[in-house]
Order: structure tokens, then C-alpha cells, then sequence
């Protein structure tokens, strides 16, 4: 079994400043920003956490509303594989290979 998770295309850049992240499409030079949630949605796919486990760990952090939550990471997700700047990762849930 496998779950589908999400990180940064290879090329692109993250980087923090002050309160948002900026991150850089070197190819087309364009750029984007992200406040501080998005930053933490961002981190999160980074550190290999599937989509609802990622809604989780917002909930948790924030104490957000649910339907709103899963909505903007939802989109934020959606707008970043459009972009290029996510690519979607398999993993492996389990290590049975039955």
C-alpha cells in the first residue's frame, strides 16, 4: 500500500523572510508568497506528511475551522502543482509488499 504525498520541485526555492516565505520558480523567475500558515502547510508536505495528515497538524497548530482548513490547503496545493512547484511523492505506507 501507498499514499501520495507532496514536496517541492527540485529547482524551486524557499526561502523565510520575516513573517512570509517567498518562493522563487527559477525557470520562469516568477515568485510567490505565502503567509505564515501556508509557510507551515509548505514545511509539512516537506517533511513527507500525506494531505490529511498535513489538515491535522494545521488544526492542531492553529485551532482553525476544519472546512476552512482543509479548503485552503486544498487550494494551496492545487494552485502549487499547477505552478510546477510541487510534485507529487509515493510513498510507501507499510513495508509488506504482499
Amino acid at each position: 500500500m501507498s499514499q501520495v504525498s507532496y514536496r517541492l520541485a527540485e529547482d524551486v526555492l524557499f526561502q523565510k523572510v520575516a513573517e512570509e516565505t517567498v518562493i522563487l520558480e527559477p525557470e520562469t523567475g516568477e515568485y510567490y508568497t505565502l503567509n505564515a500558515i501556508g509557510t507551515f502547510i509548505v514545511e509539512q508536505f516537506q517533511q513527507g506528511y500525506s494531505k490529511a495528515k498535513v489538515i491535522d497538524l494545521v488544526l492542531e497548530k492553529y485551532q482553525a475551522n476544519e472546512t476552512e482548513v482543509t479548503q485552503d490547503t486544498e487550494e494551496l496545493l492545487a494552485q502549487m502543482l499547477k505552478q510546477g512547484l510541487f510534485i507529487s511523492v509515493e510513498s510507501k505506507v507499510d513495508s509488506n509488499h504482499g
